[in-house]
């Protein structure tokens, strides 16, 4: 299974959200750079990198992010407010393997599929974050009337070849993750599918596999030490 270390920066730190709200988060102790550095050193498949400030469209993080990006000797994704060409492009030719969006496939859908066939599924993930099983947008804030399993076969027939599936409400909870959701998904698709949201241990990771996720987002558990990436942190074979 792939373990992605998800950087949420927030004001030039690394937080954790608690379901999406950034009113409710957790600063922790050091810096993005340093967080990045250590869970790559640990073994981490690969860096989940998201500028909070840019989803909320209240700022942004870029060139912390971009520093990251250029130290990185694991495959990276960066999301967070990617809602035009220039962003996209900007995050992807500045050596990122990967761009996270999400607003736009419902917002400007014409302007994904373009991204889609420029530059590939592959460097391409669609975050299917979802709330009483309705996918949301804009920084989690907005409900757009798609259930999540509609959204999910839709994607596929539009050639999307990953996705990750983020519980909103599990979100930062350590509550456990929605498995029977990801159970759901895993039958409906074939895509490439990262879970996120909830994971509280190993065992979640294992039990996530079980259910068909190709790799996880590991945040607050990451932090807390309560899975640690030297354990759990080894590629999908």
């Amino acid at each position: 299974m792939e373990t992605w270390a998800a950087i949420d920066v927030l004001e030039g730190a690394a937080v954790t959200l608690l379901q999406g709200k950034p009113s409710e988060k957790t600063v922790w102790g050091e810096d993005p750079i340093s967080y990045a550095a250590r869970w790559q050193d640990e073994g981490a498949y690969g860096l989940h990198l998201i500028d909070l400030d840019a989803a909320f469209q209240r700022g942004s993080n870029r060139e912390m992010i971009l520093g990251i990006v250029r130290r990185a000797h694991v495959p990276v994704q960066v999301g967070g407010g990617i809602r035009d060409r220039e962003s996209a492009e900007a995050w992807l030719d500045s050596g990122a393997d990967r761009i996270v969006v999400g607003t736009m496939v419902y917002k400007n859908r014409d302007l994904f599929l373009e991204l889609l066939h420029d530059h590939g599924p592959e460097r391409i993930v669609v975050a299917t974050d979802y709330r009483d099983g309705v996918i949301t947008t804009g920084g989690w804030t907005e409900r757009t009337g798609t259930a999540i399993l509609q959204g999910v076969e839709e994607l596929e027939t539009l050639g999307v070849s990953n996705i990750l599936a983020t519980s909103v409400g599990k979100d930062g909870t350590g509550s456990g993750p929605d498995l029977e959701t990801i159970t759901q998904i895993r039958r409906a698709t074939k895509m490439s599918l990262l879970a996120s949201g909830g994971i509280r241990d190993a065992q979640d990771l294992k039990s996530l596999e079980l259910a068909g996720a190709d790799g996880a987002v590991l945040g607050r558990a990451l932090y807390e030490e309560k899975i640690r990436i030297s354990e759990v942190g080894r590629p999908k074979k």
